[in-house]
Formats: structure tokens, C-alpha cells, sequence
């Protein structure tokens, strides 16, 4: 029974250690993944410029008075494609080009001709 207890002792002592193990190795290594990440990034001229313009996109938004702008903007041009107007020029467009489409012996546009120099 005593080489048993001790066969388990050792079993459980060799798996704590090998978890205590694989953390340390777990965590030295992501802090050094992140360390060279980290340095990759420093270097690189492309990460550096998205890192900017994501500075610059957040300091925007912060500022409300961009914002503001930037939601009448949209209302306006929510309001004026949606307006009658607009609904009846995108109707008498597309009139147009079915009938610029659809007619190839009449005629409708009478363009002149170009003069060819010689």
C-alpha cells in the first residue's frame, strides 16, 4: 500500500509541477510575443500611419461639432433624394435612356457633325 501512496504522491507532484510549469512558459512567452509585436509595429511605416488616422478618427468623433455636421448632412441628403423632385428627375432619367436605348432607326437627338481636317 505504501508504494501505491507514493506512486500517487508522485504522480500529483509531477502534474502540479508540470502546470506550474507550462504557465510560466505560457506567460513568458506571450509577454515576449507581445514585446516583438509590439516592436514590429513600431517599425513598420503602415501600422504607424493607421495608428494615426485612428487617433485622429477618435479625436473627430469626440469633437461634437463634427458630428453635428456630419448628421445634418446626412438629414439634408436623406430629405432632398427622398424629396419629389428628385423622385421625378430619377423617373424622366430613366424614360430617357429607354428611349436613347430602344429607338435605333428614328432619330431623337440631332448632335453635329464633327469636321474632319484633312
Amino acid at each position: 500500500m505504501d508504494e501505491l501512496a507514493l506512486i500517487i504522491l508522485q504522480a500529483i507532484l509531477n502534474g502540479a509541477m508540470l502546470a506550474v510549469g507550462m504557465i510560466i512558459g505560457t506567460r513568458l512567452t506571450a509577454s515576449t510575443m507581445e514585446r516583438k509585436i509590439m516592436k514590429m509595429i513600431e517599425k513598420s511605416e503602415t501600422a504607424q500611419a493607421f495608428k494615426k488616422l485612428l487617433l485622429r478618427v477618435d479625436e473627430m468623433l469626440k469633437n461634437q461639432e463634427v458630428t453635428s455636421k456630419a448628421e445634418k448632412f446626412f438629414e439634408e441628403a436623406t430629405a432632398l433624394v427622398t424629396s419629389k423632385e428628385a423622385k421625378n428627375f430619377f423617373k424622366n432619367l430613366t424614360e430617357l435612356m429607354k428611349m436613347l436605348g430602344t429607338s435605333e432607326s428614328e432619330e431623337i437627338l440631332k448632335l453635329p457633325k464633327k469636321e474632319v481636317k484633312e
